[in-house]
């Protein structure tokens, strides 16, 4: 069956479908969501695809219909290599998009980015749209996984119209993969909204004091899902190699799989460990390690910290790291990936090897020990990015990169400035 190319008037909506496997609480699922709610009315109408939203990393789904996105759920859909399921998931997503005519097609991380494109060929969507929000080329599987992953984001690649990468280096190490011809890709980084995190700010006073900490209290903190991707195992081994003599603290906020060993191993070295807030009598004692848990305030959290640290193995580009810097916080962070195009090194933060606890320890002391240099990056580390990480900056280079396609095929367009 063919899907005709729409006859679409600025009366009629651009109809764009986004496709993500699943939509827990991480970087990839908050910018999906945030352009597909952005990007509906004015001319556009945007819904998503998703299957099982499963992990304990917490679910997006409560913010999904606050945002009041249409959401369609296969439950096929899955994060992981299933050649049965993603068979029937490329089946049900054709049948979808014959129903459901989209204009164009866009599909977010490498696993639905692969079925998603190939079902949107296979029902002749006019515009297809791929991010991969990061890559899966090393640190998150197996050396046959990650040649398997390589090979099909190769295959699939000539599937899409326009390639989205979220930084330069993102960009520029895809591209040297043999995965898309650079002149199919854009940069668009993954934009955050600013004000909740402008505003928090002024948390920092009963943030500390609701965990305990006197005023000499220096604050190492970071925030993401407790995987074995975002490092936390070596930012605990940092942290005990810190100096004895100081009254200092490592906040780790949010949740999943690796909770329990990291509480295991923040005890073997001889660290205290304070789970979802409590505070012992008489404050929290130096060296402890605070389990904060999924928090709907991050912004509060990020407040009591005074240096924040991003040991990730891989990251696409560090929504965090962002969210930090318009808190005026310093960063360290690994060299990976699409994190050195976020912090600029000695200006904003210090960037050291992934899975190096001893240089991660020598960056974060040298910050810790030097307040006023640590100030110094937090300012320029806000200038940096806000405005220029935006939201609503991602939804503008966004929807310019959709009528420019769209355009290309012959497709009529909103009002560009009925937004």
């Amino acid at each position: 069956m063919k899907l005709e190319t729409p006859d679409t008037t600025r009366d009629t909506p651009v109809r764009v479908l986004h496709v993500i496997t699943r939509m827990v609480k991480g970087g990839a699922q908050e910018n999906t969501l945030a352009t597909a709610a952005g990007l509906h009315g004015h001319g556009w109408d945007s819904a998503l695809i998703t299957g099982p939203a499963l992990g304990p990393e917490g679910s997006l789904e409560p913010a999904i219909r606050a945002r009041g996105v249409r959401t369609i759920h296969i439950p096929e859909l899955v994060r992981e290599v299933s050649p049965r399921a993603d068979c029937v998931a490329i089946r049900r997503l054709a049948a979808v998009f014959r129903r459901e005519q989209p204009h164009l097609v866009h599909t977010h991380t490498s696993k639905a980015g692969i079925v998603g494109r190939v079902a949107a060929r296979l029902a002749r969507v006019p515009v297809v749209v791929h991010t991969p929000h990061g890559h899966v080329f090393h640190s998150y599987e197996s050396g046959l996984k990650t040649r398997l992953f390589v090979l099909a984001e190769r295959a699939c690649a000539p599937l899409a119209d326009g390639l989205v990468a979220l930084t330069e280096n993102e960009l520029s190490e895809t591209v040297a993969l043999g995965v898309g011809r650079r002149d199919r890709w854009q940069v668009v980084h993954s934009g955050v909204p600013l004000e909740p995190f402008r505003a928090g700010v002024a948390e920092r006073t009963a943030a500390r004091h609701e965990l305990g900490l006197r005023n000499s209290a220096q604050v190492v903190g970071t925030v993401g899902r407790l995987v074995p991707i975002k490092g936390q195992i070596h930012l605990l081994d940092a942290f005990a190699r810190l100096p004895h003599d100081r009254d200092l603290h490592l906040l780790l906020v949010g949740d999943g799989e690796l909770r329990a060993e990291l509480v295991a191993r923040a005890r073997g070295l001889g660290l205290t460990v304070l789970e979802n807030g409590a505070v012992p009598a008489g404050g929290s004692p130096p060296r402890a390690v605070h389990f904060l848990g999924l928090r709907q305030d991050v912004p509060r959290w990020l407040a009591a910290m005074d240096l924040f640290a991003l040991p990730s193995l891989n990251e696409g580009m560090g929504r965090v790291l962002v969210e930090a810097m318009v808190m005026g916080l310093p960063c360290v962070g690994s060299r990976v990936s699409g994190i050195p195009d976020v912090i600029d090194e000695g200006v904003t933060g210090l960037l050291v090897p992934a899975r190096d606890p001893a240089a991660l320890s020598t960056a974060l002391c040298a910050l810790l020990s030097d307040p006023e240099r640590a100030r110094e990056m937090g300012r320029r580390g806000r200038e940096r990015v806000d405005p220029a990480f935006s939201q609503e900056e991602m939804l503008r280079r966004l929807e310019v990169l959709y009528r420019e396609l769209l355009q290309r095929k012959g497709i009529s367009l909103p009002d560009e400035h009925g937004r």
